[in-house]
């Protein structure tokens, strides 16, 4: 039996597989188009898996080093290149075009990357090193814990800084004992190195010692000495010249926004006493032993960070504990009977009066040294004193001074870190940031294969174009298209950021 096919025939018969290659072709186009966008991400997502292990061991922070460059520079071609060599493991390229290991009719290479765009860590003056605290930190800690501490935060500044409290009173008021008793060359003598006659008007021998003087012969020694042994503080030092926060830095081509809400701050602070050292939790394995201290203070040591934290708490304790004094009538009554005991020969009441708000200056000062020193004991301490929660007494200040005395504890209190907290609440975010890449910095140094390490080199954010190629494979078999390029391109967006934006 003969077969035989009519030119209609032949022509519906090239029409239709024409159709079905062509379905074929453009449902392969499409199926290559998503494979190229998950290639994109995977490639990426590999590249931010060989994230920097030493900064994420010691602090939770996520970074690419791209530090390669024998300069020290951040080394842009190497991600290229090994985004490339990923999509060529992805697709089972070989290197001359043809199809190895099997045979797959998806098949990509990746034939152009436009300029990476990346965020270093260091950017935006500190902003993309926020972002990445925020973004980690947001999974840790909820916004109504945040808001309650920027409440307490505030409340603390603001009663701080209505204190009336002056800090030239002691001197004050015995530069005024001092005149009074030099312009009455004749009178009762008022003793400026440890003790005062009574008054003259009730002409007794009674002799009354004058703390003043003992306050401010304590205050003379320095406040570091006065609250803990110096011997055991620790001497760790960082390079001032090399710090992230002093030196030239490079930088990325991303253009971002800065973060510097009162949320971010909360958070960056809650980051920095969770997972960086101070004073109540030192790391011998840190550059710096007192790492929040650091950021506080900026200083090279951590003798001197400490000495600034503790000089800046003493003064939120002076001004609260001056609060209380002012506030209580059996407090005030004290400071009067006193100050007429030192000052009452002069008869003015100008005088005793300078002379009652001298004590209670160098009363709050004597509390706030024991308040500092339980405070650095770990203990806590209520923000505003009670009769019942007041530790020490107007007289012998100068003995409890330079004594161990510590102030009275209360569970109902807070903490040394939370006075750290505070501090921390009056730095810029951008301030806090370059300090803690300085001490994160140099504690990475310290670990093996990573002494050039620099938190300039370190990628947090990668954005490209790229652009994939790929033959046609069904269409070749439609003679209409003979001739035609079998060549296309598929462009999508390759992009990641450890700050998940």
């Amino acid at each position: 039996m003969r077969g035989s096919i009519t030119i209609f025939a032949t022509m519906l018969l090239m029409m239709i597989s024409q159709f079905l290659f062509t379905v074929l072709e453009a449902g392969r186009n499409i199926e290559l188009t998503n494979i190229a966008k998950m290639n994109s991400e995977a490639v990426v997502e590999s590249v931010f898996a060989q994230y920097c292990r030493p900064l994420w061991d010691e602090y939770h922070l996520l970074t690419y080093d791209a530090g390669t460059d024998a300069a020290g520079n951040v080394n842009i071609n190497e991600i290229d290149t090994y985004m490339r060599n990923v999509t060529t493991e992805n697709f089972k390229i070989s290197t001359d075009d043809t199809i190895a290991f099997g045979t797959s009719m998806l098949r990509l290479s990746m034939d152009e990357i436009d300029p990476l765009k990346y965020a270093l860590i260091t950017d935006d003056n500190g902003g993309v090193y926020a972002r990445e605290i925020v973004s980690y930190m947001k999974e840790n800690l909820g916004y109504e814990i945040a808001s309650n501490l920027y409440s307490e935060y505030q409340a603390m500044n603001e009663t701080a800084s209505d204190s009336v409290y002056d800090d030239n009173g002691i001197d004050n008021a015995l530069g005024t004992l001092n005149s009074a008793n030099k312009a009455k060359p004749s009178a009762a003598r008022c003793s400026l190195n440890s003790k005062t006659s009574s008054t003259a008007a009730k002409k007794t021998d009674t002799v009354t010692e004058n703390p003043l003087v003992e306050v401010q012969k304590v205050k003379a020694t320095g406040i570091l000495s006065q609250v803990v042994d110096e011997g055991s503080v620790s001497g760790n030092r960082i390079n001032t010249g090399e710090r992230v926060s002093s030196r030239a830095l490079h930088k990325g081509n991303i253009e971002s926004a800065g973060m510097d809400d009162w949320y971010a701050k909360i958070l960056m602070q809650q980051y920095f006493l969770s997972y960086m050292s101070n004073y109540l939790s030192p790391d011998n394995s840190h550059a710096m032993n007192y790492e929040v201290e650091y950021i506080i203070g900026g200083k090279s040591t951590d003798k001197d960070n400490l000495k600034t934290v503790v000089t800046e708490i003493l003064v939120i304790r002076e001004a609260l504990n001056m609060a209380y004094l002012i506030s209580s009538p059996t407090k005030q009554a004290e400071a009067a009977s006193l100050a007429t005991g030192l000052a009452g020969w002069t008869a003015n009441p100008a005088i005793v009066d300078a002379v009652k708000w001298g004590l209670l200056f160098g009363w709050a000062y004597c509390e706030s040294v024991l308040d500092v020193r339980a405070l650095l004991d770990g203990d806590k301490i209520p923000m505003i004193k009670s009769d019942s929660s007041w530790t020490s007494g107007i007289s012998g200040m100068g003995r409890l001074l330079s004594g161990n005395t510590k102030a009275k504890s209360s569970d109902a209190g807070i903490g040394y870190k939370a006075y750290l907290g505070v501090l921390l609440f009056t730095k810029s975010t951008s301030t806090m940031a370059y300090r803690a890449m300085d001490v994160q910095e140099a504690t990475v140094r310290m670990v093996e294969g990573y002494g050039n390490f620099r938190m300039d080199n370190c990628i947090c954010e990668i954005n490209a174009d790229v652009t994939y190629k790929y033959h046609g494979l069904f269409l070749c078999f439609v003679n209409l298209l003979n001739g035609a390029d079998n060549e296309f391109l598929i462009r999508n967006k390759a992009q990641y950021s450890y700050y998940g934006e």
